[in-house]
Protein backbone atom coordinates (compact mmCIF):
# COMPACT_ATOMS: atom_id res chain seq x y z
CA UNK A 1 0.00 0.00 0.00
CA UNK A 2 1.13 3.44 -1.00
CA UNK A 3 1.59 5.34 2.06
CA UNK A 4 1.29 9.45 1.92
CA UNK A 5 2.92 11.26 5.32
CA UNK A 6 2.15 14.92 6.81
CA UNK A 7 4.74 17.06 6.94
CA UNK A 8 4.38 20.09 9.94
CA UNK A 9 5.76 23.21 8.87
CA UNK A 10 7.27 25.33 11.66
CA UNK A 11 9.05 28.52 11.61
CA UNK A 12 8.80 32.57 11.75
CA UNK A 13 5.95 34.19 9.74
CA UNK A 14 6.84 37.47 8.34
CA UNK A 15 10.07 37.11 7.63
CA UNK A 16 10.15 33.81 6.09
CA UNK A 17 6.40 34.23 4.03
CA UNK A 18 8.14 33.53 0.71
CA UNK A 19 10.55 30.63 1.70
CA UNK A 20 7.56 28.90 3.53
CA UNK A 21 5.30 29.10 0.17
CA UNK A 22 8.19 27.37 -1.89
CA UNK A 23 8.54 24.99 1.01
CA UNK A 24 5.11 24.03 0.55
CA UNK A 25 5.04 23.68 -3.10
CA UNK A 26 7.76 21.19 -2.83
CA UNK A 27 6.12 18.64 -0.59
CA UNK A 28 2.89 19.22 -2.61
CA UNK A 29 5.43 18.21 -6.02
CA UNK A 30 6.44 15.32 -3.45
CA UNK A 31 2.58 14.43 -3.98
CA UNK A 32 2.82 14.20 0.29
CA UNK A 33 0.93 16.77 2.77
CA UNK A 34 2.08 19.95 3.95
CA UNK A 35 0.57 21.31 7.62
CA UNK A 36 1.50 25.02 8.40
CA UNK A 37 -0.31 27.21 10.66
CA UNK A 38 -0.95 29.37 8.03
CA UNK A 39 -4.55 30.19 8.98
CA UNK A 40 -4.05 29.67 12.79
CA UNK A 41 -3.08 32.32 15.14
CA UNK A 42 -0.80 30.42 17.59
CA UNK A 43 -1.40 33.49 20.26
CA UNK A 44 -4.63 31.84 20.96
CA UNK A 45 -4.77 29.21 23.31
CA UNK A 46 -7.74 27.16 21.69
CA UNK A 47 -5.31 27.74 18.15
CA UNK A 48 -2.69 26.04 20.16
CA UNK A 49 -4.78 23.13 21.25
CA UNK A 50 -5.32 22.45 17.48
CA UNK A 51 -1.38 23.12 16.75
CA UNK A 52 -0.71 20.37 19.28
CA UNK A 53 -3.65 18.19 17.20
CA UNK A 54 -2.17 18.88 13.73
CA UNK A 55 1.34 17.68 15.32
CA UNK A 56 0.83 14.80 16.73
CA UNK A 57 -0.86 13.66 13.55
CA UNK A 58 2.13 14.89 11.34
CA UNK A 59 4.68 12.22 10.51
CA UNK A 60 7.61 15.10 10.70
CA UNK A 61 8.45 18.10 11.30
CA UNK A 62 10.13 20.02 9.48
CA UNK A 63 12.08 23.15 11.20
CA UNK A 64 12.87 26.35 9.11
CA UNK A 65 14.97 28.66 11.02
CA UNK A 66 15.91 32.43 9.09
CA UNK A 67 17.71 35.05 11.02
CA UNK A 68 14.68 36.18 13.87
CA UNK A 69 13.53 34.84 16.39
CA UNK A 70 9.25 35.55 16.46
CA UNK A 71 6.89 36.75 18.89
CA UNK A 72 7.76 35.85 22.79
CA UNK A 73 5.01 34.09 25.24
CA UNK A 74 4.76 36.32 27.57
CA UNK A 75 2.86 34.46 30.54
CA UNK A 76 2.83 30.73 31.16
CA UNK A 77 4.97 28.25 31.98
CA UNK A 78 6.16 28.52 28.39
CA UNK A 79 6.87 32.21 28.85
CA UNK A 80 10.20 33.92 27.53
CA UNK A 81 10.38 31.32 24.46
CA UNK A 82 9.36 32.10 20.97
CA UNK A 83 5.87 30.42 19.80
CA UNK A 84 8.22 28.45 16.80
CA UNK A 85 10.23 27.29 20.05
CA UNK A 86 7.44 25.80 21.71
CA UNK A 87 6.34 23.95 19.19
CA UNK A 88 9.54 22.44 18.27
CA UNK A 89 9.83 21.45 22.50
CA UNK A 90 6.15 20.09 21.74
CA UNK A 91 7.19 17.64 18.81
CA UNK A 92 10.60 16.62 20.44
CA UNK A 93 8.63 15.22 23.64
CA UNK A 94 5.92 13.73 21.40
CA UNK A 95 9.15 11.86 19.97
CA UNK A 96 7.76 13.28 15.78
CA UNK A 97 11.18 12.70 13.79
CA UNK A 98 12.55 16.90 13.84
CA UNK A 99 14.13 17.68 10.20
CA UNK A 100 15.81 20.95 11.21
CA UNK A 101 17.22 23.64 8.44
CA UNK A 102 19.18 26.49 9.66
CA UNK A 103 20.01 29.69 7.36
CA UNK A 104 23.87 29.73 6.74
CA UNK A 105 25.55 32.59 8.38
CA UNK A 106 26.81 33.76 4.95
CA UNK A 107 23.38 33.91 3.36
CA UNK A 108 22.09 36.97 2.41
CA UNK A 109 19.03 38.82 4.56
CA UNK A 110 17.84 42.27 4.86
CA UNK A 111 17.28 44.52 7.86
CA UNK A 112 13.35 43.11 7.98
CA UNK A 113 14.57 39.45 8.26
CA UNK A 114 17.84 39.86 11.22
CA UNK A 115 16.72 40.32 14.66
CA UNK A 116 17.75 43.68 16.25
CA UNK A 117 16.39 42.82 19.60
CA UNK A 118 19.16 42.00 22.23
CA UNK A 119 16.76 39.94 25.08
CA UNK A 120 15.36 38.22 21.23
CA UNK A 121 18.75 37.91 20.43
CA UNK A 122 20.03 36.05 23.44
CA UNK A 123 16.87 33.63 23.11
CA UNK A 124 17.46 32.76 19.26
CA UNK A 125 21.10 31.83 19.98
CA UNK A 126 19.99 29.77 22.70
CA UNK A 127 17.39 27.95 20.19
CA UNK A 128 19.51 27.38 17.60
CA UNK A 129 21.86 25.58 19.65
CA UNK A 130 19.46 23.52 21.78
CA UNK A 131 18.05 22.62 17.77
CA UNK A 132 21.80 21.24 16.76
CA UNK A 133 22.07 19.65 20.05
CA UNK A 134 21.28 15.38 19.47
CA UNK A 135 20.27 15.71 15.72
CA UNK A 136 22.13 16.81 12.42
CA UNK A 137 20.85 19.86 10.59
CA UNK A 138 21.17 21.19 7.51
CA UNK A 139 22.32 24.37 6.30
CA UNK A 140 21.05 26.68 3.79
CA UNK A 141 21.74 30.15 1.88
CA UNK A 142 18.39 30.98 -0.25
CA UNK A 143 15.32 28.95 -1.02
CA UNK A 144 16.22 26.80 -3.95
CA UNK A 145 19.02 25.34 -1.54
CA UNK A 146 16.63 24.83 1.28
CA UNK A 147 13.97 23.12 -1.08
CA UNK A 148 16.72 20.84 -2.71
CA UNK A 149 17.76 19.61 0.74
CA UNK A 150 14.21 19.25 2.23
CA UNK A 151 13.47 16.70 -1.04
CA UNK A 152 16.52 14.85 -0.09
CA UNK A 153 16.39 14.63 3.57
CA UNK A 154 12.29 13.48 3.01
CA UNK A 155 12.94 11.13 0.45
CA UNK A 156 15.40 9.49 2.94
CA UNK A 157 13.43 9.61 5.73
CA UNK A 158 10.41 8.44 4.21
CA UNK A 159 12.11 5.81 2.74
CA UNK A 160 12.84 4.31 6.08
CA UNK A 161 9.60 3.70 6.39
CA UNK A 162 9.07 4.24 10.15
CA UNK A 163 6.21 6.36 10.49
CA UNK A 164 2.20 5.53 10.36
CA UNK A 165 1.68 7.44 6.99
CA UNK A 166 -1.61 7.96 5.35
CA UNK A 167 -3.55 5.16 3.13
CA UNK A 168 -6.47 5.22 1.16
CA UNK A 169 -9.33 3.35 2.42
CA UNK A 170 -9.71 1.67 -1.13
CA UNK A 171 -6.07 0.38 -0.60
CA UNK A 172 -7.24 -1.45 2.75
CA UNK A 173 -8.06 -5.02 2.50
CA UNK A 174 -9.99 -5.46 5.86
CA UNK A 175 -10.99 -9.45 5.51
CA UNK A 176 -7.02 -9.52 5.63
CA UNK A 177 -6.45 -7.08 8.44
CA UNK A 178 -9.16 -8.54 10.52
CA UNK A 179 -7.28 -12.18 9.88
CA UNK A 180 -3.81 -10.56 11.38
CA UNK A 181 -6.18 -9.06 14.38
CA UNK A 182 -6.81 -12.30 15.48
CA UNK A 183 -3.42 -13.90 14.70
CA UNK A 184 -2.32 -10.68 17.20
CA UNK A 185 -4.77 -11.69 19.93
CA UNK A 186 -4.07 -14.99 20.17
CA UNK A 187 -0.41 -14.30 20.24
CA UNK A 188 -1.76 -12.06 23.16
CA UNK A 189 -3.12 -14.86 24.95
CA UNK A 190 -0.08 -16.74 24.18
CA UNK A 191 2.20 -14.15 25.89
CA UNK A 192 -0.08 -13.47 29.03
CA UNK A 193 0.20 -17.17 29.69
CA UNK A 194 3.90 -17.47 29.20
CA UNK A 195 4.12 -14.38 31.58
CA UNK A 196 1.58 -15.77 34.49
CA UNK A 197 4.04 -18.97 34.47
CA UNK A 198 7.21 -16.73 34.46
CA UNK A 199 5.74 -14.48 37.52
CA UNK A 200 5.72 -17.35 39.62
CA UNK A 201 9.32 -18.29 39.04
CA UNK A 202 10.45 -15.75 41.59
CA UNK A 203 13.61 -16.97 41.42
CA UNK A 204 14.63 -16.41 38.15
CA UNK A 205 15.33 -13.04 36.25
CA UNK A 206 16.91 -12.01 33.93
CA UNK A 207 19.82 -9.76 33.75
CA UNK A 208 21.26 -7.57 31.11
CA UNK A 209 24.08 -5.94 30.48
CA UNK A 210 26.10 -3.54 27.57
CA UNK A 211 29.11 -3.80 26.50
CA UNK A 212 30.95 -2.08 23.79
CA UNK A 213 33.59 -3.44 21.35
CA UNK A 214 35.41 -2.10 17.93
CA UNK A 215 33.60 -3.61 14.57
CA UNK A 216 36.79 -4.08 13.28
CA UNK A 217 40.02 -4.94 13.74
CA UNK A 218 41.71 -2.81 11.63
CA UNK A 219 42.00 0.58 13.95
CA UNK A 220 45.25 1.08 15.58
CA UNK A 221 44.13 4.00 17.31
CA UNK A 222 40.95 2.43 18.85
CA UNK A 223 40.57 -0.08 21.55
CA UNK A 224 38.48 -1.07 24.37
CA UNK A 225 39.42 -2.24 27.76
CA UNK A 226 37.23 -2.86 30.72
CA UNK A 227 34.48 -1.46 28.48
CA UNK A 228 35.94 1.65 28.67
CA UNK A 229 37.03 3.33 24.93
CA UNK A 230 40.20 4.32 23.92
CA UNK A 231 40.81 6.64 21.02
CA UNK A 232 43.45 9.01 19.92
CA UNK A 233 43.09 11.40 16.74
CA UNK A 234 45.76 10.73 14.00
CA UNK A 235 47.26 12.86 11.52
CA UNK A 236 45.45 13.36 8.02
CA UNK A 237 47.68 13.09 4.72
CA UNK A 238 47.12 16.07 2.68
CA UNK A 239 50.79 16.77 0.80
CA UNK A 240 48.92 15.37 -2.25
CA UNK A 241 45.75 17.52 -2.06
CA UNK A 242 47.33 21.16 -1.72
CA UNK A 243 44.93 22.17 -4.49
CA UNK A 244 41.91 20.09 -4.44
CA UNK A 245 41.19 17.04 -5.89
CA UNK A 246 39.84 16.43 -9.12
CA UNK A 247 37.25 13.75 -9.76
CA UNK A 248 34.58 12.45 -11.60
CA UNK A 249 31.16 10.85 -11.41
CA UNK A 250 29.29 7.83 -12.21
CA UNK A 251 27.96 10.09 -15.36
CA UNK A 252 31.60 11.09 -16.09
CA UNK A 253 31.19 14.27 -14.84
CA UNK A 254 33.63 16.41 -13.77
CA UNK A 255 33.84 18.01 -10.40
CA UNK A 256 36.65 19.46 -8.25
CA UNK A 257 37.02 18.97 -4.19
CA UNK A 258 38.68 21.48 -2.54
CA UNK A 259 41.44 20.81 -0.13
CA UNK A 260 39.31 21.49 3.05
CA UNK A 261 36.47 19.20 1.68
CA UNK A 262 39.03 16.73 1.46
CA UNK A 263 40.61 17.34 4.86
CA UNK A 264 37.04 16.76 6.44
CA UNK A 265 36.38 13.72 4.22
CA UNK A 266 39.69 11.92 5.35
CA UNK A 267 39.47 13.36 8.86
CA UNK A 268 35.69 11.52 8.73
CA UNK A 269 37.14 8.47 7.29
CA UNK A 270 40.03 7.94 9.68
CA UNK A 271 39.34 9.49 12.95
CA UNK A 272 35.99 7.64 13.42
CA UNK A 273 35.11 4.89 15.78
CA UNK A 274 33.71 1.64 14.25
CA UNK A 275 32.02 0.14 17.14
CA UNK A 276 30.09 -2.65 18.14
CA UNK A 277 27.40 -2.83 21.19
CA UNK A 278 26.45 -6.30 22.91
CA UNK A 279 23.38 -6.50 24.50
CA UNK A 280 23.51 -10.07 27.02
CA UNK A 281 21.30 -11.49 29.54
CA UNK A 282 23.78 -13.14 32.11
CA UNK A 283 20.05 -13.78 33.83
CA UNK A 284 18.53 -17.26 34.49
CA UNK A 285 15.04 -16.00 32.79
CA UNK A 286 14.69 -14.72 28.91
CA UNK A 287 14.15 -11.00 29.22
CA UNK A 288 11.18 -10.40 26.87
CA UNK A 289 10.10 -6.50 25.42
CA UNK A 290 14.33 -5.49 25.07
CA UNK A 291 14.31 -1.70 25.35
CA UNK A 292 17.91 -0.35 25.11
CA UNK A 293 18.94 3.45 24.43
CA UNK A 294 22.47 4.63 24.46
CA UNK A 295 22.73 8.61 24.87
CA UNK A 296 25.76 10.10 23.41
CA UNK A 297 27.20 13.60 25.01
CA UNK A 298 27.22 16.09 22.12
CA UNK A 299 31.35 15.91 21.78
CA UNK A 300 30.54 12.18 19.91
CA UNK A 301 28.56 12.77 16.53
CA UNK A 302 26.52 9.30 15.70
CA UNK A 303 27.14 8.83 11.97
CA UNK A 304 25.45 5.49 10.93
CA UNK A 305 28.53 3.43 9.23
CA UNK A 306 26.06 2.38 6.99
CA UNK A 307 25.58 5.45 5.06
CA UNK A 308 28.88 6.37 5.53
CA UNK A 309 30.43 3.28 3.52
CA UNK A 310 27.28 3.80 1.27
CA UNK A 311 28.86 7.77 0.48
CA UNK A 312 32.29 6.93 -0.37
CA UNK A 313 32.02 3.86 -1.83
CA UNK A 314 31.07 3.49 -5.33
CA UNK A 315 30.18 -0.18 -5.25
CA UNK A 316 27.26 1.55 -3.05
CA UNK A 317 26.70 4.18 -5.06
CA UNK A 318 26.13 3.37 -8.37
CA UNK A 319 25.66 0.28 -10.88
CA UNK A 320 29.05 1.65 -12.94
CA UNK A 321 31.36 1.40 -10.60
CA UNK A 322 34.47 1.78 -12.78
CA UNK A 323 33.10 5.42 -14.36
CA UNK A 324 34.50 6.96 -11.51
CA UNK A 325 37.84 8.30 -11.64
CA UNK A 326 39.72 9.84 -8.04
CA UNK A 327 36.24 9.32 -6.49
CA UNK A 328 38.15 7.58 -3.00
CA UNK A 329 41.24 9.90 -3.27
CA UNK A 330 38.77 12.79 -1.33
CA UNK A 331 38.43 10.20 1.73
CA UNK A 332 41.66 7.68 1.87
CA UNK A 333 45.23 9.14 1.52
CA UNK A 334 47.74 7.29 -1.08
CA UNK A 335 48.58 3.68 0.92
CA UNK A 336 51.85 4.08 0.83
CA UNK A 337 51.24 8.09 3.14
CA UNK A 338 48.76 6.48 5.44
CA UNK A 339 49.59 8.59 8.93
CA UNK A 340 52.30 10.09 7.42
CA UNK A 341 52.97 13.96 6.32
CA UNK A 342 51.80 17.00 7.86
CA UNK A 343 49.51 16.84 10.69
CA UNK A 344 46.74 19.12 9.41
CA UNK A 345 43.95 18.04 11.82
CA UNK A 346 44.58 18.33 15.20
CA UNK A 347 42.60 18.44 18.70
CA UNK A 348 42.11 22.10 18.60
CA UNK A 349 41.03 21.93 15.08
CA UNK A 350 38.72 18.67 15.07
CA UNK A 351 35.70 19.07 12.50
CA UNK A 352 32.91 20.73 13.62
CA UNK A 353 28.78 19.12 13.34
CA UNK A 354 28.71 22.53 10.42
CA UNK A 355 31.55 20.92 8.44
CA UNK A 356 29.44 17.38 7.90
CA UNK A 357 26.25 18.42 8.43
CA UNK A 358 25.69 18.72 4.30
CA UNK A 359 27.57 15.83 3.76
CA UNK A 360 26.24 12.79 5.77
CA UNK A 361 22.38 11.72 7.19
CA UNK A 362 23.79 9.81 9.96
CA UNK A 363 20.08 8.39 10.54
CA UNK A 364 19.82 4.91 10.18
CA UNK A 365 16.80 1.96 11.09
CA UNK A 366 15.90 -1.49 10.85
CA UNK A 367 13.22 -3.77 12.68
CA UNK A 368 15.24 -3.91 15.69
CA UNK A 369 18.12 -1.04 15.77
CA UNK A 370 17.80 2.88 14.84
CA UNK A 371 20.79 4.87 14.52
CA UNK A 372 20.09 9.33 15.38
CA UNK A 373 22.50 12.09 15.26
CA UNK A 374 22.59 11.42 19.29
CA UNK A 375 21.18 8.30 20.49
CA UNK A 376 21.22 4.47 19.41
CA UNK A 377 17.82 2.66 20.16
CA UNK A 378 17.14 -1.07 20.39
CA UNK A 379 14.25 -3.25 20.48
CA UNK A 380 13.87 -6.47 20.29
CA UNK A 381 10.99 -9.00 21.19
CA UNK A 382 13.52 -11.10 23.59
CA UNK A 383 17.07 -11.80 24.61
CA UNK A 384 17.13 -15.28 25.67
CA UNK A 385 19.34 -16.13 28.61
CA UNK A 386 22.84 -16.19 28.21
CA UNK A 387 21.99 -15.23 24.64
CA UNK A 388 23.90 -11.86 23.17
CA UNK A 389 22.47 -9.83 20.43
CA UNK A 390 24.65 -7.14 19.08
CA UNK A 391 24.29 -3.05 17.68
CA UNK A 392 26.66 -2.91 14.46
CA UNK A 393 27.37 -0.33 12.66
CA UNK A 394 27.93 2.00 15.12
CA UNK A 395 30.39 5.16 14.02
CA UNK A 396 31.57 7.69 16.46
CA UNK A 397 33.10 10.76 15.61
CA UNK A 398 34.92 13.07 18.28
CA UNK A 399 34.01 16.53 17.83
CA UNK A 400 36.84 17.56 21.50
CA UNK A 401 39.55 15.45 23.13
CA UNK A 402 38.19 14.57 26.82
CA UNK A 403 36.41 11.82 28.77
CA UNK A 404 32.79 11.58 27.76
CA UNK A 405 30.02 9.06 29.57
CA UNK A 406 27.78 7.49 26.69
CA UNK A 407 24.56 7.09 29.17
CA UNK A 408 22.71 3.48 28.70
CA UNK A 409 18.90 3.09 29.56
CA UNK A 410 18.17 -0.34 29.97
CA UNK A 411 14.42 -1.62 30.61
CA UNK A 412 12.55 -5.05 29.80
CA UNK A 413 8.91 -6.15 30.83
CA UNK A 414 10.71 -8.02 34.27
CA UNK A 415 11.87 -4.33 35.17
CA UNK A 416 9.65 -2.20 37.40
CA UNK A 417 11.61 1.00 35.91
CA UNK A 418 15.11 1.50 33.48
CA UNK A 419 18.33 -0.05 34.85
CA UNK A 420 21.24 2.63 34.30
CA UNK A 421 24.72 1.81 33.06
CA UNK A 422 27.73 3.70 31.59
CA UNK A 423 30.39 3.33 29.11
CA UNK A 424 33.60 5.41 29.23
CA UNK A 425 34.92 7.12 25.93
CA UNK A 426 38.41 8.64 26.69
CA UNK A 427 39.73 10.79 23.28
CA UNK A 428 43.00 12.24 23.24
Amino acid sequence: MEKKYQIFISSTYEDLKEVRQKVIHTILTMNQFPAGMELFSAADEEQWEIIKETIDSSDYYVLIIGRKYGSVISDGEDAGISYTEKEFNYAKDKGIPILAFIMDREAKADGTQIETNPDKMKGFLNFVENVKTGRLVKFWKNADELCAQLSQTLYKAMQRGNRPGWVRTTEFNIEESYARILQLTDRIHVLEALNSDLKMQTDRKPLLQIKVEPDTDQDANLKVVDNTVYFEVVPVYMEDAVKGIDYTDEFNRKHHATAEEVRVCRHICKNGMALRFLVTNNGDARATGVRVRWEFPKELLVISLNELVHYYDPHFSCINAGAFNNWERRFFAPEEKQGTGEKFVGMKELVSVEDIANLLDPAYSNEVVSIFAGEVLFDKEEVRHYETSSVNGVYLLPLSAGEFDINVSVLCNDMPKPEMQKIKVVVK
